[in-house]
């Protein structure tokens, strides 16, 4: 399961990158919301994201492990 789970996040990080440059932006929120989904499966069953999908689906990912930090007492 976990290897078309990346199959999958694979296939939509393609059609993500057609519908950037077909610059249809419908298609682009829809299959982000599929990534979205896709990535949290993943995770819940113990794989490794790839990168690349991790950054679509979370661009600010690096801020928020930072902003736990940040209200740490010390």
């Amino acid at each position: 399961m976990i290897e078309a789970l990346k199959a999958r996040i694979a296939e939509l990080e393609a059609e993500i990158g057609h519908a950037t440059a077909s610059a249809d932006a419908t298609a682009y929120k829809d299959l982000l919301d599929d990534l979205e989904r896709h990535v949290e499966e993943l995770e819940a069953r113990g794989g490794k994201v790839p990168q690349s999908a991790l950054k679509l689906v979370r661009p600010d990912g690096d801020n928020e492990v930072e902003d736990q930090f940040d209200n740490m007492p010390i």
